[in-house]
């Protein structure tokens, strides 16, 4: 209690610098019971509870007329002496001793340190980002909490409503503080209130569709590709004795999405972050600044705010980055929704309200972490889809089963990027690509036919996705062996995981043991037999081939036929019984001699 009374002298040694705003007059010039004055906190956004616990207030002469004193809470009153010694001397009050008071009035009673404050006015939700009140001369902590709108986070603010200079000591003068300004109390600047918050962007792997005027653009990419995620958040002022100091980031890809945890990392500018691959945990110096755990296919990383604490004088923290890399696979969504994943930010918006989260497994949900606060940023992939149908060339009702095709990403036909085969309604679709420009040429013919070594173009994007592809089921196998001697290499394979042409080199694959992916052309046949492909609205994600794509069956050999062929018969079978006849005339003259 000792300590409580001195940071309650400095506060108050305080009162004549805060004291701005409103003045109120009192009789005969003198300082007298009632007199009253307001109290104002701007700026407090999203609807959050204000409660002003006071914790000095004056003693009165005679009459209740002339100051005499202030009377500090938990103090014996009538020890003037005692009281006017703290003033003796004293440094000007700072953040964390304004905080410490706090912590005091919101302990339990009865506990160690609890301070019972004099007067207790709220709490009161403050609707229009303006908190005023009428009060007595004295000393008031505001502490404001449930910001639910925007989770502001808003630190213990000092309040007073003091008398004038001895030119003008009948005046009592309230004060007007901003939220958002800063405590300036000698060296110590402390921002009484911060807004947290997480910026997630796909920073690079993606192309970009710009075809929808209406909704913007659109990040896509085809399977295989590994994007790169960064994620930026906005970083809560905490004082440095608050008890609740949660900052936790978490990401969880949709499926569609296939997670790198060793890709996760931090940086600091100008800073040397360091990872420890046998704890996962990141360092600044000797320091960790958090801890990393592996989700089913994402991650956690809780960190250590006290660590992150750039200068102790002036409360400022370091602004961490993090980046991280998913590759898109096989399950990707087409077109339509997309594949959405969300960065989410934990962080304490109430800094006196529950504990620091110390865990890593599990994310401190609002509903089991006191004081914790929830905000999320997401970003979005699209993926589309290339299809197309094969008929026969004297009729279109005629589809043909059993055609092999290959889909290119140049000109050339040199870039593979997928091996189709058409089903029994003669469609074949590829698998998922990015936006962009696509070239199909027919690599085996269906029995029967001639091939077409006609190329195809294609184009894919959010406005030419307008149809919708029902009842198909693609069924494609990347293997590290080659499947036939004019197989085409078509990826990499690390670990399961497939990863396109374009991401390594031979050089940088071998270095980081990846291996050639190839296609089996017969194990990327449409499996359902009942695809059929209608139109459908901007977006639906498939694109197909705006005209048929035709075969000529195999033409017999030509055939001369009529009296042609009969006399080369008729002649043959002459000759045949001359050549007999004649070799029995020769065999019987032999016998005769």
């Amino acid at each position: 209690m000792k300590r409580i009374k001195k940071l309650l002298a400095l506060v108050m040694a305080m009162t004549m610098l805060l004291g701005l705003g409103l003045t109120v007059s009192a009789k005969d010039g003198l300082p007298e019971v009632g007199d009253k004055a307001d109290v104002t906190i701007t700026g407090l956004k999203g609807n959050p509870t204000v409660t002003l616990y006071q914790i000095a207030k004056v003693k009165y002469g005679p009459n209740g007329h002339g100051f005499v004193d202030y009377l500090w809470a938990g103090e014996d009153n009538s020890d003037l002496e005692k009281n006017n010694s703290l003033f003796q001397n004293v440094s000007e009050p700072t953040a964390d001793e304004i905080n410490a008071i706090a912590q005091n009035l919101l302990s339990a009673s009865g506990t160690d340190g609890h301070l019972k404050p004099l007067d207790t006015i709220g709490p009161e939700k403050v609707t229009n980002e303006t908190f005023t009140k009428t009060v007595g001369a004295g000393a008031y902590i505001a502490i404001i909490t449930g910001a639910e709108e925007d989770g502001t986070v808003y630190n213990p603010i000092l309040l007073t409503a003091s008398y004038g200079t001895k030119d003008n000591a009948g005046n009592l003068v309230g004060g007007s503080i901003g939220a958002g300004s800063n405590y300036l109390y000698g060296s110590t600047a402390v921002a009484k209130s911060t807004t947290p918050g997480i910026d997630k962007e796909l920073t690079a792997g993606a192309t970009v569709d710009d075809s929808d005027s209406v909704n913007g653009e659109k990040n896509t990419a085809s399977v295989g590709e590994v994007l790169t995620y960064t994620v930026t958040p906005t970083m809560p002022n905490y004082p440095t004795n608050a008890t609740n100091k949660t900052f936790f980031i978490s990401d969880t890809m949709s499926s569609g999405l296939t997670f790198d945890f060793n890709s996760l990392d931090i940086s600091i500018e100008d800073q040397q972050v360091t990872k420890n691959p046998d704890d996962n945990t990141f360092l600044l110096g000797d320091a960790v600044i958090a801890t990393a755990f592996q989700t089913a296919n994402g991650f956690n990383l809780n960190f250590n705010y006290d660590k992150l604490i750039s200068d102790s004088t002036s409360g400022a923290v370091y602004q961490p980055i993090v980046t991280y890399k998913a590759t898109v696979n096989g399950n990707a969504v087409v077109g339509g929704d997309g594949n959405p994943n969300k960065a989410e930010l934990y962080y304490a918006n109430e800094p006196n309200n529950g504990k620091t989260w110390e865990e890593v497994e599990s994310k401190p949900e609002p509903d089991k972490a006191d004081g914790v606060f929830k905000k999320e940023d997401s970003e979005t992939v699209y993926t589309y889809q290339l299809g197309f149908r094969k008929v026969d060339s004297e009729n279109d009702e005629k589809f043909l089963e059993g055609a092999v095709f290959g889909i290119y990403a140049n000109k050339d036909c040199t870039k593979l990027v997928d091996k189709v085969k058409t089903n029994t309604e003669g469609y074949a679709f590829s698998t998922n690509v990015a936006a962009g420009t696509y070239y199909i040429k027919e690599l085996y013919a269906p029995q029967g036919y001639t091939l077409n070594e006609q190329v195809y173009k294609i184009n894919a994007s959010w406005t030419s996705a307008t149809t919708t592809v029902t009842g198909t089921i693609i069924d494609r196998t990347y293997t590290t062996k080659e499947p036939s001697k004019d197989a085409v290499q078509v990826g990499w394979i690390k670990d399961g995981v497939f990863y396109a042409l374009d991401e390594f080199n031979e050089e940088t694959a071998a270095a980081g043991s990846y291996q050639k992916a190839y296609l089996d052309t017969e194990n990327v046949t449409t499996t359902s037999n009942t695809t059929t492909a209608i139109p459908g609205d901007a977006g639906a994600g498939s694109v197909l081939l705006g005209e048929n794509i035709k075969n000529t069956t195999i033409a017999n050999l030509p055939s001369t036929g009529g009296i042609g062929t009969t006399i080369f018969t008729v002649g043959g079978c002459i000759i045949m019984i001359a050549a007999a006849a004649l070799y029995f005339v020769n065999r019987r003259r032999s016998e005769d001699k």
